[in-house]
């Protein structure tokens, strides 16, 4: 499992692997097959816009960006017809601009740009969106939406204005959501260009986050890991670890992550289990180890593995 709190370098990384391999157009492809609006496929901003209209904007990202821990301001005005999102800090562009001066990550170029595949879900209901990406090496950006029936192209904060004004440190940063979305790109990966790629990506990403961030990489560091990542998905009771002088045994009960989708109606990819697998194989070289994987649950991502020393 890799935590919903280290879920934006992996992003990055797929979408590094997607350009490196196939071109800057399999990047799109990616984006849309995620972002794209159709009759069977209903995004969660899309549910609240076809419910509450514009004002739907405002309950959607009241979800996800206190749940991101994100220092933002927001502004609703119905009654004009627009709504704002001023990113004054991104907390995940921030993850990745900390990590490129921790440990000299390269961040996708245009990792930014994702986000304007919400345009479409804003489209569907027949709200204009217009994104400016100005300052987004700095973790920042801001989006216009508004009903083009309505809004006369001034911006006025009046009485009916419902503003909303965070700090990240208002919030505790935990958006298990983005469980969601590192499903959603190992099911890509996996579909399209099968088992080589995914586990590609998640060797970038053990090598270029991962063992950076640990330092030296053993036995005792991988524990130390696996028990932070359940920590930090408040499930340290799901785990038990039983570290020796020649190997790590690890025991889950069940999966946090498979947990959060299916009670929100995700289907679980097939390749999600490569979070664990690609994952732990990596480290395992990294620390002359053998990792092996006694048993898997599908219906829980409960699971038994286990590392030798070479």
């Amino acid at each position: 499992m890799i935590s919903c709190k280290d879920f934006i370098p992996v992003y990055s990384e797929i979408f590094c692997y997607l350009e490196s391999h196939f071109g800057r157009q399999e990047v799109d492809n990616y984006w849309d097959a995620i972002f794209k609006v159709n009759a069977n496929k209903k995004s969660p901003l899309l549910i609240c816009l076809e419910k509450e209209g514009l004002k739907g904007c405002f309950t959607y990202w009241n979800g996800t960006l206190n749940e991101e821990a994100a220092h933002f301001s927001m502004y609703l005005n119905e009654k004009r017809g627009f709504f704002i999102i001023d990113m004054h800090r991104c907390p995940s562009k921030g993850r990745l601009v900390d990590l490129q001066a921790q440990v000299g990550l390269k961040p996708y170029p245009d990792y930014c740009l994702h986000c304007d595949g919400y345009r479409s879900a804003c489209n569907a209901v027949g709200l204009e969106y217009i994104y400016n990406f100005q300052n987004m090496d700095k973790a920042g950006c801001s989006i216009l939406i508004y009903d083009p029936k309505i809004f006369d192209g001034r911006v006025i904060m009046d009485e009916n204005t419902q503003i909303m004004h965070r700090n990240a440190s208002d919030n505790e940063y935990y958006h298990p959501s983005f469980h969601k979305s590192l499903n959603q790109g190992l099911h890509y990966v996996g579909e399209t260009h099968g088992e080589a790629g995914i586990l590609e990506v998640l060797s970038n990403y053990v090598q270029r986050v991962v063992k950076p961030l640990m330092g030296e990489v053993s036995l005792a560091s991988i524990e130390k890991m696996i028990q932070e990542d359940y920590a930090k998905e408040k499930s340290s009771d799901l785990v038990t670890t039983k570290l020796t002088e020649n190997g790590l045994t690890v025991s889950v009960v069940s999966c946090p992550a498979e947990k959060y989708m299916r009670e929100n109606g995700y289907v679980v990819s097939p390749w999600y289990r490569y979070a664990t697998t690609g994952v732990m194989d990596e480290l395992a070289k990294l620390a002359d180890c053998t990792f092996v994987m006694d048993s898997y649950d599908e219906q829980t991502g409960g699971a038994k593995y286990h590392f030798t020393k070479n």
